[in-house]
């Protein structure tokens, strides 16, 4: 090899050191703080998909009852059965709703 070239590879190369155990240890945690943040945030989308196709499940049916029956209901003033079916939706709401009970 020639000079320059022994001179730069001595520049360039590393120097010994002990590593450094706090550091490792320190991004040891923040990856632990990360992948425990991505699993809640990946629950929380997960429960709220779940929310999401329970309240459509009650609330499609519930809409569909209510409203195709509302014009005759409310001519002939039966509007309780209205109120009822959306109580009806309501209730199998709480009662299904996960956020409730934690």
């Amino acid at each position: 090899m020639t000079e320059p070239n022994l001179r730069l590879r001595a520049m360039l190369e590393d120097a010994p050191r002990a590593p450094d155990r706090a550091f490792v240890n320190q991004i040891d945690a923040l990856v632990q703080l990360d992948q425990a943040y991505a699993l809640r945030r990946r629950r929380a989308w997960r429960r709220f998909a779940g929310d999401v196709v329970v309240a459509s499940a009650i609330l499609v049916p519930a809409l569909g009852l209510g409203l195709t029956s509302a014009p005759g209901l409310i001519s002939t003033g039966h509007a309780a059965f209205m109120v009822s079916t959306m109580m009806l939706a309501l209730v199998g709401w709480a009662a299904t709703n996960r956020w409730a009970s934690s």
